[in-house]
């Protein structure tokens, strides 16, 4: 019953994130200029680069709104895709080995950090949009993003590597 109640919660999760994941790709074309060539990933690292001020200026008023939009509406998907990357490997930790039960929890649980490191990036990058510079907070939303691409970067590796190798149908390791 728990294991079905999971399942339904993760495709839920899979809908949200397919929907919100567009939107903000529909947002984020607005946000690329020679400054942003990535739109908000760019500006997420700008105060390494020294482009915050070039991008809000690039931007003006309107790519500012598009930004602040775009922020708001990732303070939802941080919920979504963490939730959604900390359910499946619970879903598949009991189909894993005991010896690797242990990371399967730990990168679960990394989700929690990886949320919270794109919270405090927001608000950082919410800070230099309304202060209109990259001073200060511009270099602490590019030090909490290389955090939680790092921390999402290995957690998505462990996902995949248990999910080919212990929950792929026929897989022999499956039960």
């Amino acid at each position: 019953m728990r294991q079905q109640c999971l399942k339904k919660t993760l495709w839920l999760l899979l809908a949200l994130f397919a929907f919100i994941s567009f939107a903000l790709g529909a947002i984020d074309s607005g946000l690329k200029t020679s400054a942003t060539p990535h739109g908000i990933v760019s500006f997420e690292f700008c105060a390494f680069t020294s482009s915050c001020e070039q991008a809000l200026s690039q931007w003006g008023p309107g790519g500012q709104a598009l930004a602040m939009l775009s922020l708001g509406l990732d303070y939802l998907y941080l919920l979504v895709y963490p939730g959604l990357m900390a359910l499946a490997l619970l879903l598949v930790a009991p189909r894993v080995p005991f010896g690797l039960m242990r990371r399967t929890r730990l990168a679960a649980w990394s989700c929690l950090a990886i949320g919270l490191a794109d919270a405090l990036e927001n608000y950082a990058l919410i800070r230099v949009i309304l202060d209109e510079s990259g001073d200060g907070c511009g270099v602490w939303a590019g030090l909490f993003a290389t955090i939680k691409f790092a921390l999402l970067g290995l957690v998505l590796l462990w996902l995949v590597r248990i999910v080919v190798q212990y929950a792929l149908p026929g897989d022999s390791n499956s039960t």
